[in-house]
């Protein structure tokens, strides 16, 4: 009885295991789809896994820095327009998984970002 039920215990701990390996990340890069007439094409964000960014057709918005702090992401980087600052950006992580990121504002607003081949 005891060796049934340890056989068991160890049989659901390794599923478990295998469940958390296949987690998906927020590394990579991240695009929301541009459409047919868009002169600027995809634009979104490069998040890499020392904690950097590299923005893609993002405008004035220079982000530098990533961090994810349970389920928010946050991003902080400098406003290079007409009034330049520093700046925080963050956002609920609503869905991740290894095709799409859905991220939520505070007036939750979505935007929808699918992840791009490396």
């Amino acid at each position: 009885m005891k060796k049934g039920f340890l056989i068991i215990a160890f049989s659901l701990l390794m599923g478990l295991g295998f469940t958390s390996c296949n987690k998906p990340t927020l590394i990579g890069t991240w695009v929301e789809p541009a459409d047919e007439n868009s002169v600027f094409g995809e634009y979104g964000l490069k998040l890499n896994k020392d904690g950097s960014v590299e923005p893609i057709n993002m405008g004035y918005r220079q982000y530098n820095t990533w961090e994810k702090v349970d389920d928010m992401l946050i991003l902080k980087g400098k406003y290079t327009g007409t009034n330049p600052r520093e700046f925080a950006d963050s956002l609920w992580i609503d869905e991740l998984t290894k095709d799409h990121l859905v991220l939520k504002d505070f007036g939750n607003n979505t935007v929808t970002y699918q992840r791009k081949a490396e």
